[in-house]
């Protein structure tokens, strides 16, 4: 026995009344928060992930800063038999330890009042960064002014067309 499933009618490809405007205007509203339970799903899918990766590096973590300390007490203690000849580390059968130089680290306490040191010393003047850039905020509040200069273009500004559906808060 053949069963035939009852055609579903098309989705028109032109909007032709205010019916079927709001029935797409709906269908869009249906889309977006299904959209939306979607991102809400992956994002709590993102949180427990991270929660268990988490919980399972902490304990590997604490083991490597111990073994580090370990190896770093025995690296002191034994330095200077370790380090021969200028050598900054020492390679083992299962990996290598040693010395490297960390990068210098400014640090500045309060930035107004060093500014304001260096701009009083004309001689540290030269610490001191001055940018020049363009005002886009600005050319934008004057769009005739802003259109009249060489290589400034004043693009957009017409309408956009927007849909915005009826939604009710999820609990």
């Amino acid at each position: 026995m053949d069963e035939t499933v009852p055609a579903r009618r098309p989705a028109p490809t032109r909007v032709r009344t205010a019916d079927q405007a709001a029935a797409v205007v709906g269908r869009i509203g249906v889309a977006q928060v299904q959209l939306g339970r979607l991102k809400a799903a992956a994002e709590v899918a993102v949180a427990q992930a991270k929660l268990a990766y988490e919980e399972a590096a902490a304990p590997l973590r604490a083991k490597v800063s111990a073994d580090t300390e370990l190896l770093r007490g025995y690296f002191e203690a034994n330095r200077a038999s370790l380090l021969t000849g200028g050598k900054k580390s020492v390679a083992l059968a299962t990996g290598t330890m040693g010395l490297k130089k960390a990068p210098p680290k400014l640090v500045v306490a309060d930035a107004g009042a060093l500014l304001t040191l260096l701009e009083a010393d004309r001689k540290l003047r030269r610490f001191i960064r001055t940018k020049n850039e363009v005002d886009q905020a600005a050319l934008l509040a004057e769009p005739k002014v802003a259109a009249t200069i060489d290589g400034v273009t004043i693009e957009g500004g017409d309408d956009a067309f927007y849909v915005k559906p009826l939604t009710v808060a999820a609990a």
